[in-house]
């Protein structure tokens, strides 16, 4: 098999990586804008893009495995090796920017997580506000503490 078809597929793969960079940054904005709606377009979208990539990648190791023909692991370094002239230059600048913008897109995918666990902080600490802790902290009479039935109070009355 021809490296050719590794060449397309990275180019592919490069396309789609770049698409879930561009939509990572979009999904980064509206983390900072609290858009909940449009967050879980983003998300559903990325769902996509990964599935994509996951569906791609399964190709280019396929195609992979005949170029080496079982010689070694299915690799880009693998088919650097093998590969000659303009092929393996053009292998290595995929491979370089793969590399690149794999980078960029675990780095962008990291403030993603900060903000949402900053979010869910938030939340978490807006929750305690309004529904404070049940236990008394003060101490009865005798500096025991008060041993009266505590009544549970719901966040959200239940009777009209």
């Amino acid at each position: 098999m021809s490296v050719k078809i590794i060449i397309e597929e990275l180019h592919r793969l490069y396309g789609l990586h770049e698409q879930l960079l561009e939509l990572s940054k979009d999904k980064t904005e509206i983390l900072k804008s609290n858009e909940i709606n449009a967050l879980s377009e983003v998300l559903n979208l990325e769902q996509k893009y990964i599935q994509a990539i996951s569906q791609l990648e399964e190709k280019r190791i396929e195609a992979t495995v005949q170029f080496l023909q079982n010689d070694q692991p299915p690799t880009i370094t693998a088919c650097i090796e093998k590969a000659e002239g303009t092929d393996q230059e053009e292998l290595i600048s995929l491979y370089d920017k793969l590399n690149d913008i794999m980078v960029e897109l675990k780095d962008v995918n990291e403030l993603n997580k900060q903000l949402i666990q900053q979010s869910l902080q938030f939340i978490s600490l807006t929750f305690d506000l309004v529904n404070p802790n049940k236990e008394n902290m003060n101490y009865g009479q005798n500096g025991l503490e008060s041993s009266k039935p505590k009544q549970q109070r719901a966040l959200f009355d239940s009777k009209a």
